[in-house]
């Protein structure tokens, strides 16, 4: 039999030779998924033995991990916003920095908004913006679209586990298709995928070979979403409606001009604790005197 403190320390070791980041507190979370333990119990319980079904299981995992699987991937969650979304290599994994879009959009909502706001999240994924804003907005009514029906099936998933899935609607559609052509929507929130083609070769080697090409790259530039996505939202957003998108480095001035191509007011750019452009706004002003 192994001891958890003797399987601790192996997995320590194996994820050190792998060099993958963090490898003790990477260790003792698989290690605490696999037995359902909490940290603390971990580290005051190492000379507990551990039977072979665990220790089975606990090998395989230190090994994918090893070889550049992404740690989410494994344990099939992350956290975002305060809450524990299920992920799998069918969706994206969510980012701390996209948590800047949501965090503004709830404060547009609540105080530039009418209390039944109507919002969509375009390319949901794991439905972590439009699960996040319905369940803090809880007058809000949403929908969540996307061209995967995997993903779809996954972000209904996670809207049922934090009870909003009355709240949201799901789609499967490219971009805002679903939607007539006509003013019908509140607000219209994406995190698109962004990342040009030629930068394929500067990924982790866990993002580019296990998370979704699709949620990754826009094309050879990395704009071909929002050159289809600001003309769709402007054309559905009612007068007063805003339009937020996620940005990469260096890309928020092109985008910016495509949402003041589209007539919407641009405002001030949103940064990430990094200092980088992170987060467009455009909004929708009405021409009437």
């Amino acid at each position: 039999m192994h001891t958890v403190g003797g399987v601790r320390a192996w997995a320590l070791e194996e994820l050190k030779r792998a060099r993958i980041d963090s490898p003790a507190l990477t260790a003792d979370l698989l290690l605490g998924f696999v037995l359902n333990w909490n940290r603390v119990r971990l580290l005051s319980h190492t000379e507990q033995e551990m039977d072979d079904a665990s220790w089975d299981r606990l090998r395989r995992m230190i090994q994918r991990r090893a070889n550049g699987e992404p740690l989410q991937y494994l344990t099939g969650e992350q956290e975002f916003f305060g809450l524990a979304f299920k992920v799998t290599p069918a969706v994206l994994i969510p980012r701390p920095e996209t948590e800047i879009l949501v965090e503004q959009a709830i404060d547009l909502i609540r105080n530039h908004a009418p209390s039944n706001a109507r919002f969509v999240d375009v390319g949901t994924g794991s439905g972590c913006i439009a699960v996040s804003v319905a369940h803090h907005i809880p007058s809000s009514v949403g929908w969540a679209v996307d061209f995967s029906a995997v993903a779809l099936k996954i972000a209904q998933e996670n809207a049922k586990r934090h009870g909003v899935e009355h709240r949201i609607g799901f789609g499967q559609s490219d971009l805002l298709a679903c939607f007539a052509p006509k003013p019908c929507l509140d607000f219209v929130l994406c995190n698109p995928p962004y990342i040009a083609l030629d930068e394929y070769d500067n990924l982790p080697t866990e993002v580019k070979n296990h998370e979704p090409h699709e949620a990754l790259f826009g094309g050879v530039s990395g704009l071909d979403v929002y050159r289809r996505l600001v003309p769709e939202a402007a054309v559905r957003l009612v007068a007063g409606g805003y339009l937020l998108l996620e940005v990469g480095m260096g890309q928020a001035s092109q985008v910016g001009q495509l949402i003041e191509k589209e007539g919407l007011s641009l405002q001030p750019v949103l940064h990430d604790l990094q200092g980088i452009p992170r987060c467009l706004i455009g909004q929708k002003i009405s021409r009437e005197k």
